[in-house]
């Protein structure tokens, strides 16, 4: 029996809030959903077309004064996240209430996934309440 051919490793390291993507990088709006199909969520992670990803966590930081929110995660299998069977309702994390100064630092808040995801497939995030200066949602992962 051969070796492995496909091996787990990433190619190529991927820190990116948007993948490239043309969105502002920040999640502000509620989606107030448990589908994934509104158009208020953010992609933040596309995996290779060909050879898939590696995503390891997802890292949260407010940009300013927010209130009490719930970030929702969403798995896409590449197609539109419009429809809801493209989707699937992977977590959620709380994000605290958060106040802009220039004298201390807002919190950082990571969401742990340790996933290998097939070709083409996507993470959105969304929050589900509504926040004034918004959070950013950095994915840290590979592309095989």
């Amino acid at each position: 029996m051969p070796g492995n051919t496909d091996p787990i490793f990433s190619k190529i390291g991927e820190v990116s809030k948007d993948d490239g993507t043309t969105f502002a990088g920040t999640i502000i709006t509620a989606t107030g959903d448990y589908t994934g199909v509104s158009g208020n969520h953010q992609l933040v992670f596309t995996a290779d077309a060909n050879n898939g990803g590696y995503i390891q966590k997802l890292r949260f930081k407010a940009i300013g004064t927010n209130v009490a929110t719930v970030a929702r995660i969403y798995l896409n299998n590449g197609s539109t996240n419009g429809t809801a069977a493209n989707n699937v309702f992977y977590g959620e994390l709380s994000l605290p209430a958060s106040t802009a100064t220039n004298t201390a630092s807002t919190g950082d808040i990571e969401y742990p996934l340790e996933l290998a995801l097939p070709p083409g497939f996507k993470i959105y995030v969304g929050v589900a309440t509504t926040v004034a200066a918004g959070w950013i949602c950095t994915a840290v992962g590979g592309q095989y």
